[in-house]
């Protein structure tokens, strides 16, 4: 079986998952290591602080240069990039990044208002980050929610938010998430395993997470998709479920304003 070549190329407005919201960035099509991490400051007055370590394990980035004939000493990271698109945002800026190896980009990033964030349909597509504002009812206090959903039909938008990365890289995966015409995850897995990364290298790949720790203002009341714990949402996603997205990953936490 072959892999199959058809993801389409990233859009010129290219920025940080889900890396920065993947949103935050939903990182999310980006293969990351277990130490890969979205950390969100949510403050008082809706605004974030999102900081975020996207990195590629040695082990598989020797496999995907070699496969998407990437130079092995070229960066997967372009920082330069990143600082030119943020340039132009209104929504969220570029506080700093980094790119202290080939394989891996730092970077820090400031929301001034969620909500304008959340409406701002050239960067977060439609479903992708919802924040909310609910009403107080009866003895239920009034409540904020910041919710995520990234599945099939956003996730071609949501790639846009990612700029600084060697398109190679991801066309070298060719993540059912952002095709046509996918192929299942079963397909995709023999795929990664024959011919993308490789046998020996699929426990490395098993092991990539993007791992996503959220403070709220107050103590999170309510939460769905990750755990909670006093003002500490986390959540935990396999880059394999990102990277087919045969269901969608949603989440979202609640707490008192």
């Amino acid at each position: 079986m072959s892999a199959k070549h058809s993801a389409p190329a990233p859009t010129p407005i290219l920025a940080p998952m889900l890396a920065s919201f993947f949103v935050f960035a939903i990182a999310p099509f980006i293969l990351g290591s277990c130490s890969g991490a979205v950390d969100v400051l949510v403050r008082n007055d809706s605004s974030a602080r999102v900081a975020v370590r996207l990195e590629v394990p040695a082990v598989l980035s020797q496999r995907v240069r070699q496969f998407g004939q990437i130079p092995a000493t070229a960066p997967l990271f372009d920082s330069a990039s990143v600082r030119k698109e943020f340039g132009v945002r209104k929504t969220i800026h570029l506080i700093d990044v980094a790119v202290p190896d080939d394989d891996s980009m730092t970077s820090v990033l400031w929301v001034p208002d969620l909500k304008a964030f959340a409406d701002d349909k050239s960067l977060a597509p439609s479903g992708l980050l919802g924040y909310t504002a609910i009403p107080a009812s009866g003895d239920a206090p009034a409540l904020r929610e910041l919710r995520v959903r990234l599945s099939r039909q956003n996730a071609v938008a949501a790639f846009s938010l990612f700029p600084g990365l060697d398109v190679r890289l991801v066309e070298s995966l060719s993540p059912p998430a952002l095709e046509k015409d996918p192929v299942s995850a079963l397909e995709y897995r023999m795929n990664l395993e024959t011919v993308i990364i490789g046998k020996k290298s699929m426990p490395a790949f098993d092991a990539c997470n993007v791992e996503m720790t959220f403070t709220a203002p107050r103590s999170i009341i309510a939460s769905s998709g990750g755990t909670a714990a006093g003002q500490t949402f986390k959540v935990r996603i396999p880059i394999f479920d990102l990277l087919t997205l045969e269901k969608p990953v949603e989440f979202w936490m609640r707490w008192a304003e």
